[in-house]
C-alpha cells in the first residue's frame, strides 16, 4: 500500500493543481477562450460597447412583473436593408465583444449583409437577474428561461429596429448550440434558421458513456496512464473512508468544507470534480487557446507527467 500511495501521489498532486481551474470538467467562466489575435491586430479593431435590454425575470409567471438588465452587443457594419439578422447566443460564461468582429459568423455577415447581435446568458458576465445567486434565485437559471429571454429580445428588437420582415438566424456552439437548435424548434415563427455547432441535443441523466471515450483517448499514450488513474481513484476511495484520510484530502485539494460522507451528493460532487479534469483534457485537447498554453492540456502531456514517477 505504501508503494501504491507513493506512485499515485504525483497524480493526486496534479489534480490538486487543476482544481482551481476546472469545475465539473469545465473551466470556471466557460471553456471558450478569446480568439488568438495579436495585440497589434487587436488595437486595430473597434469593439462594440455594452448595451442593455430590459428583460423579464420570469417568463412563465404572469404575476411576476420584475425585470432586470441583460447585456448585449451589436455590429451593424455590414448590414444593408433587407439583409438577415444573426444572433449569437451566450453560454455559461461572460459574453466577449471580440466575437462581434472576428469569427466565421462575421465572415458570413459580411457576405450576406447581416446585422449581428450577441445576447449574454442570464446569470453570467454582467447579466444579473437577481442580486445574488442563492438557491431560491437559481430557480430562474434554466435553458427554458434563456430561450424565452431570446424570444423576448427578438420580438422587441424586431419592432424597435424595424426588422419584422427580416430573417433571424441563431448561432451557438456546445451548450449555446443546443439553445440554438432548441430555439428553432420551440420558436419557429421567430427563427428562420439555426446554426448549432457541436450541440448536444438529447440530454441524458447519468451519462457515463463519455468516460469510455476518455479511457480510450488516454490509453493511446500507453498502458500505464489509465492504470495510474485507477490506482489514484482507489487510493482516494480508501482515504475518504477514514477521518484522517478525509483531512488529508481536504488539505491536499484545498477544499472549503469537510467532506460529508453521510451526504451522497457531497461525495459524488467531489469525485466529479476530480474526474472532470480528465474529461476536460480529452474534450478540449488543443482547443482552448489561452488555457492550453498555461496548463497541461493534452492527454499525452498529462499521462507522461504522471507516469514518469
Amino acid at each position: 500500500m505504501k508503494h501504491t500511495f507513493l506512485v499515485v501521489f504525483p497524480l493526486l498532486t496534479t489534480l490538486t493543481n487543476c482544481i482551481p481551474f476546472f469545475f465539473r470538467g469545465r473551466l470556471r467562466g466557460g471553456m471558450l477562450g478569446a480568439p488568438n489575435i495579436s495585440q497589434q491586430d487587436l488595437k486595430r479593431l473597434t469593439l462594440p460597447p455594452d448595451e442593455w435590454f430590459t428583460q423579464k425575470l420570469d417568463h412563465f409567471d404572469s404575476a411576476n412583473t420584475e425585470t432586470w438588465q441583460q447585456r448585449y452587443f451589436v455590429n451593424d457594419t455590414f448590414y444593408k436593408a433587407g439583409g438577415p439578422v444573426f444572433v449569437q447566443i451566450g453560454g455559461e460564461g461572460a459574453a466577449n465583444p471580440i466575437w462581434m468582429v472576428v469569427g466565421s459568423w462575421i465572415n458570413y455577415a459580411q457576405q450576406f449583409n447581416a446585422l449581428c447581435f450577441q445576447l449574454e446568458h442570464r446569470f453570467y458576465g454582467k447579466s444579473h437577474p437577481t442580486k445574488d445567486i442563492n438557491t431560491d434565485n437559481l430557480r430562474y437559471l434554466s435553458s427554458e428561461q434563456a430561450l424565452a429571454d431570446l424570444a423576448h429580445f427578438i420580438e422587441t428588437m424586431s419592432v424597435k429596429m424595424n426588422l419584422t420582415q427580416a430573417k433571424w438566424i441563431t448561432f451557438g456552439g456546445s451548450y449555446p448550440g443546443s439553445l440554438s437548435a432548441w430555439f428553432r424548434l420551440k420558436y419557429p415563427h421567430l427563427a428562420h434558421a439555426a446554426v448549432a455547432t457541436s450541440a448536444p441535443i438529447l440530454a441524458q441523466a447519468d451519462f457515463k458513456n463519455y468516460l469510455g471515450v476518455v479511457r480510450n483517448s488516454l490509453a493511446t499514450t500507453g498502458p500505464m496512464c489509465n492504470k495510474m488513474i485507477q490506482n489514484a481513484t482507489m487510493t482516494v476511495t480508501q482515504m475518504i473512508n477514514s477521518d484522517d484520510g478525509r483531512k488529508q484530502l481536504k488539505k491536499l485539494f484545498m477544499l472549503c468544507d469537510d467532506i460529508d460522507v453521510s451526504n451522497k451528493n457531497d461525495v459524488s460532487n467531489f469525485y466529479t470534480s476530480l474526474s472532470g479534469n480528465f474529461e476536460g483534457i480529452v474534450q478540449y485537447n488543443k482547443d482552448n487557446r489561452a488555457f492550453e498554453v498555461k496548463h497541461i492540456q493534452m492527454p499525452l502531456q498529462v499521462c507522461t507527467y504522471n507516469c514518469v514517477y
